[in-house]
This record gives structure tokens, sequence and C-alpha cells, in this order.
């Protein structure tokens, strides 16, 4: 029998989870109230205790969920609905064995009075499961991903939070038309759930503003801008650069932002100095931008201050040692895992790119004037620079879709127009004109004149698209490379 049924729904009760509720439960059932006891929960047995092996290991519970009451199913077989909020979440299944007297109605009673506290501790152990689901999700979200594969540069990058959580650092590998490349580093001032929400905002406004193809001290002051409506009281620090594989030219802009490592071709490190200016997030600052020469083989490393911080210890000094261990190292690889090798307090992030450039031999560019004869010159140079590359079989898709580039330059401008082929992965062509409207798709009617350049570009082209640069704008498109 049992001698304190409070005693007994209040150590279910006090079960730290609903794995323990349900064992609890079956074991205080076990043998006062029952020969034998399980709980189920999707409509397996959470828990079992069975000496007989009398109930099975499956049961859906449909007898008592109907109703949601408590059901005396043979006599010796009492089903009990576990039921929190007037939700069924589970079921439990008491049986006697036939040398006990028959279930009564004050064991249909007791049985009901442990059901209350198992279910809500299942109850509630789901929904916060759930919500730690949600979590590990967004965080998941959050992190950010290997970067993508993009000629003219070989990357490699290491990220580890200080915790298991996702914290403040992100970093960030954006394609940008004509082959550029904008790379970015970023470290949230704090640690946690509220810095990882800022960086993950953050992020986004980045990626937001690389797409608008900004000039990178742009990027940070729209940055800056935003930040202080979204993140009060949040400093963040930030390095954004601009790599182009054609010019083999690095542009950088540093918030407040630990040095970059320019690793020579040589193998030589040196700390650079970019214009050093307030981190992001304080307000009303200008932010400037040097340029590098990024030659093939050389390599820029990006990194957080986690990877060099030490209580107590100089930070200038910290990477300086940096800078000496990254002059030891030979492949890409090697050197990531190296900086990494200690343990480290705080989130780390870490981005190294080492630059490829697209060789010459792969670039065309011509400087026309804009005249009505101007598309057709243009096919006949498309034709003849893909039959040198091999790509004659692009050729006919190709110089349609350049023509009409080329004929909408003309028509919006009188200085001269910028053609350009790239062939890296796919075959790459932009029309740059000193006219700042950018190009809007729309669908031709039947009976329009104009119109149908860029709808035929839209259908035929992998990809397209236009942006402001300084002095004008550029039309683009891209195609596969059967």
């Amino acid at each position: 029998m049992l001698h304190d049924v409070s005693a007994i729904v209040r150590a279910v009760g006090d079960s730290p989870g609903p794995e323990e509720a349900t064992r609890a439960l079956c074991e205080a059932a076990v043998p006062g109230l029952a020969d034998a006891a399980a709980v189920y929960v999707d409509g397996a047995a959470w828990h079992r205790v069975d000496p007989g092996g009398r109930l099975p290991p499956h049961w859906a519970g449909d007898e008592a969920g109907e109703t949601g009451e408590t059901a005396l199913l043979d006599g010796r077989l009492l089903a009990v609905p576990l039921r929190a909020y007037g939700t069924v979440v589970g079921c439990a299944l008491l049986a006697r064995d036939a040398g006990r007297p028959p279930f009564g109605p004050a064991d249909l009673f007791t049985a009901g009075q442990f059901a209350v506290p198992a279910a809500l501790t299942i109850f509630h152990g789901r929904r916060d499961r759930r919500q730690v689901e949600i979590v590990e999700t967004l965080e998941r979200d959050m992190r950010p991903g290997a970067p993508p594969d993009l000629p003219g540069l070989e990357i490699s990058y290491r990220y580890r939070p200080a915790a298991e959580r996702v914290g403040g650092d992100w970093y960030d590998v954006i394609p940008l038309p004509g082959s550029r490349v904008a790379l970015v580093v970023g470290d949230v001032m704090g640690h946690g759930p509220a810095a990882a929400a800022v960086m993950g905002r953050l992020r986004t406004v980045v990626q937001t503003l690389a797409a608008l193809d900004l000039p990178a001290e742009q990027v940070l002051h729209s940055l800056d801008e935003v930040a202080q409506r979204l993140a009060e009281q949040t400093i963040t620090t930030c390095v954004y650069c601009v790599y182009d594989p054609v010019l083999r030219r690095c542009t950088i802009a540093s918030a407040g932002h630990l040095p970059p490592i320019l690793v020579g071709a040589d193998g030589r490190a040196e700390v650079l100095a970019p214009p050093q200016c307030p981190p992001i997030g304080l307000g009303r600052t200008p932010f400037e931008t040097t340029e590098i020469a990024a030659e093939d083989g050389s390599m820029l490393v990006l990194y957080t201050d986690g990877l060099v911080e030490e209580r107590g210890e100089d930070i200038g000094q910290q990477v300086e040692d940096l800078r000496r261990r990254l002059s030891d190292g030979t492949s890409i690889e090697d050197l990531s895992d190296a900086v990494l090798s200690a343990a480290r307090a705080d989130d780390v992030t870490m981005l190294a790119i080492r630059f490829r450039g697209i060789p010459s031999e792969h670039v065309a560019q011509w400087m026309m004037e804009p005249q009505p004869m101007t598309p057709s010159r243009v096919r006949g140079l498309v034709r003849r620079t893909l039959d040198a590359w091999g790509l004659a079989s692009m050729t006919p898709v190709a110089e349609l879709l350049a023509s009409e580039l080329v004929t909408n330059a003309v028509r919006q401008t009188s200085r001269p127009v910028t053609i350009r082929l790239l062939r890296t992965d796919h075959l790459l062509c932009e029309v740059s004109d000193d006219n700042h409207r950018l190009p809007m798709q729309r669908e031709p009617g039947a009976l329009d004149e104009d119109g149908r350049g860029l709808y035929v570009v839209s259908r035929l082209a992998e990809r397209w698209g236009a942006s402001r640069v300084a002095g004008g704008k550029t039309v683009w498109f891209s195609l596969a490379i059967p």
C-alpha cells in the first residue's frame, strides 16, 4: 500500500527533468499501487518497471487520450493520461497481477494524483527543449560558414567561440562584380547571446552594403550609422577589405580593429598600418582607406583580438609574436593551425587569403566611342577573343548579350564605353559607362520597341547585375564555361 501519497507527488514534481519524472512515477507506483508500470510519450515507453513483462514497449494510449480521463481497461489494467494545461502529453499504464484485487475508485484517484506533476514536468521539459533547439538552430545559422570558392584567391579560415555558444566574432567573404571580393572580420564587444544578436544584425548589414558595391570607407560609415540604431552602447571593431584580382590591389578600411598582417610571397611578414579610425558605434566618424599591392603568392591575415590577447601581456607585442609565427609557416593551412594551437579564453576568428590573381591573358578590355556601329564592333571583338580562348562554342550567346549591354550604354552616354571580358571558372562580361542610372528589367509588351535587351540578358545569362561605380555604373553578365 502507499503510505504517503503527497510525499510521492512531491518527489515526482521535484524531478529535474521529464525522464526523471517518469522514472519516479513508475518506481512510486510499483509495488504499492501496481505490479507493473510504464510511461509512454509519443507512443514509446520512456520508463518501465515491469518484472513480468506485461506492458508493451509501445502504446499509443488512444483509449485514454480520447476523453483525457483515467480509464480502467479490464479491471487489472489502468490507463492514466498525462495532461497539462489541457494538452495530453503522454500516458501511464498500470497493471496488477491476478493475485491482487482489481483496481478500484480509490486507485484511480491516486493514479490521477501521480499523473499531474509528471505531466507538468514533461510539458515544461519539452517546451524548454524546443526553446533550446530553436536557440541552437539560430546560433548555427549565425555561425560563419565555409567561404565560397572564388577565382584569384585561396582562403583559409578558423572560427572558434570561447564557449559552445556563438559569440560576437564573425567573418565573411563576399563576391563583388568584376571578380573582386570583399573580406570582412568583425568583433562585437562582449560575449554570449547579447553579443551574438548584435553580431548577426551587423553581419547582415555588411553583406547588404557590400552587395551595393559601395567603397570600403562608405561601408564602414553606413555600418556605423546602422549600429547606433540597432545596438546602443555597443562597440564593434571591423576591418573591411576589397581585393581586385585583375589589378592585384587590395583596399583596406579599419574601424578600431587590430592591424592586418601581410605575408609576402617570399615568406616575410609585416604588420600593416591602415588609417586607424574609431570603432563602429560611436557615430559621426570619418573612415579612411589605404591601398596595398596584392602580389601573387602573398597572403593577407585578418583576425580578432582573441587570437593574440592574453591577460597581463602587451597587445602590440602579441601582434608582433603573431607576425613572427606567420613568417615561419609554409602552407596556408599549416599557418592557420599553428596560430590556433594554443587554448584561448576569448572568441577567436582568423581569415587568411592567399592572393593568386587572374592571369592577364585571361582578361580583355576595350574602350570605345558610343557610336551606332559600336555594338557590331564589340561582337567582332568578343568573337575573336573567345576563339583565342578556345571558347568558340560560347560565341553566339556571348556576342548577343554583350551587344545588348553595349547598345544600352551607347544610348545613355556621350563618353567612351568600357567593355571587359574575364575568363575564370566563368565567362564574365562587364560594360561600364558614365551614366549613374541603373537599368531596370521589365518584361516588354508585344509592341514595345525598347526594354528587350535586359529581358534577353536575364533569360540567357547564368547571372547578371548592375552596380554604381566611381564615375558611373557597370552592367555585367556571366556564363558558365562548358
